[in-house]
């Protein structure tokens, strides 16, 4: 009798809807519609909570890289998380550690973009990264497990750059709007909002600008959802919006006491409901209906302009020619092998060498040298001709290991070769077949 008592008093414990660490950081919740499940993702912990219960079926503390890097998101009935700032993805292990399933090298690039997922494949759009914006959209490739550049066409528009706007996929199309701009010396200005609305449709692969929305309109974005074609925007005092792109229209809707419990995340829509993290960080809903009854105010969302269209259009040409080409030449030169005063630099590596090394770098770099010639630079007169030579050739052996470990290449940095002109002499070159360029 006594075990019964024991049994019935402990299970409310196991039925509790939702008690956290009062120190958990949210990060984001994920949709998983085959499980009815709300995925939330904390910075201790992944909570599995049922979509009509609220109730928490699952409880897992992750282990691995910090979770507040990364988003959770759910792809073909798998959890992924993916990194907020590049490209990697990783997944769950049996011992729930994160382990990374991407063969891409991509960090600190895709900073404050927009990701969504289309016909089962993860796509990004924007971001910052390296002191530029990005105005493609990128996918990743199943086969090659790396991040992609998507074609468009030739004869489409040239989209602004753009990160830390709102984008929603809908249909055939993904909309942009809003955002931050990124000035000549590569500083970004908060508090400049981007005004235009583009639309790129993956039937015709074609970017086209819709025209610009009034800043009157639309305050902060304070967090955002989608009901297939309506994305709906709550702002930072808020007021809740309804944009259809499609048909130009925005509808805002009266304040409602509800609103005002919901944590800066994003919350998201599933079967009538608006799933959120409330202030005591716990999943809570609403259903949409509840908070979209009492209309404001209907509006066109985007104005047409073909004066303004032309010069934006025209605008927007120049400045994507001239990010792709500031991108071009960065990564050109991220790709290139820096010669210092002190050493080598190359990409965010360095690596010391003494004067000796440079000064033979730099005669080799202008021109192929007679591998007699390296015993002028190097040669000391109280040495043997012996010793000198072991001084030369370790000094050449010391420079190909290190820019062998600085660029992971296997090939030697200087080759010594027989003369094309007199096969009995030797010369030093660099092998610019496998490391370029010397800047």
């Amino acid at each position: 009798m006594k075990s019964f008592l024991k049994i019935i008093f402990l299970l409310p414990l196991f039925t509790i809807s939702q008690e956290k660490d009062s120190d958990e950081i949210p990060i984001n919740i994920a949709l998983d519609s085959i499980n009815k499940q709300i995925i939330y993702l904390t910075n201790k912990s992944l909570y599995f909570v049922d979509s009509k219960s609220l109730k928490i079926l699952n409880k897992k503390k992750i282990k691995g890289p910090k979770v507040l890097k990364f988003n959770a998101f759910v792809k073909k009935s798998k959890l992924l998380f993916l990194d907020k700032k590049g490209g990697d993805i990783l997944k769950l292990n049996t011992k729930d550690s994160l382990v990374k399933i991407d063969n891409s090298n991509i960090h600190n690039f895709f900073l404050d973009n927009v990701n969504f997922i289309k016909n089962d494949t993860l796509f990004k759009h924007g971001g910052y990264g390296y002191w530029s914006q990005s105005n493609f959209i990128t996918y990743y490739d199943e086969l090659t497990k790396e991040w992609e550049i998507y074609t468009i066409s030739s004869e489409s528009e040239i989209p602004r750059s753009a990160d830390s706007h709102i984008g929603i996929n809908w249909g055939s199309n993904y909309s942009f709007f809003g955002g931050t701009s990124l000035t000549e010396n590569g500083s970004r200005i908060k508090n400049r909002g981007n005004r235009d609305v583009w639309n790129f449709n993956f039937v015709n692969k074609k970017w086209s600008l819709l025209g610009s929305y009034e800043e009157d309109n639309l305050n902060q974005s304070f967090g955002s959802f989608n009901d297939k074609g309506d994305l709906y925007i709550l702002d930072e005092t808020r007021q809740l919006y309804k944009i259809t792109i499609y048909n130009n229209k925005i509808t805002s809707y009266k304040r409602t006491p509800k609103l005002y419990d919901i944590e800066n995340i994003n919350p998201l829509f599933y079967n009538g409901f608006v799933y959120y993290i409330n202030k005591k960080r716990m999943v809570s809903k609403i259903q949409l209906k509840e908070i979209t009854k009492d209309i404001y105010n209907k509006d066109t969302f985007y104005s047409k302009n073909n004066t303004v269209l032309i010069f934006l259009i025209t605008l927007i040409i120049i400045m994507g020619l001239s990010a792709l080409l500031y991108y071009f030449r960065r990564f050109q030169k991220d790709k290139k092998i820096q010669l210092l005063e002190n050493g080598i630099q190359f990409k965010n590596k360095f690596i010391d060498l003494d004067s000796l090394s440079i000064s033979l770098i730099k005669v080799i770099s202008k021109k192929d040298m007679d591998f007699s010639e390296v015993m002028d630079i190097v040669s000391q007169d109280h040495l043997s001709k012996m010793q000198n030579e072991r001084i030369r050739n370790q000094m050449i052996t010391q420079i190909n290991l290190k820019l062998k470990v600085i660029t992971k290449n296997s090939n030697d940095f200087l080759i010594v070769s027989k003369s094309t002109f007199d096969k009995r002499y030797k010369v030093i070159s660099i092998n610019n077949s496998d490391y370029g360029n010397i800047l």
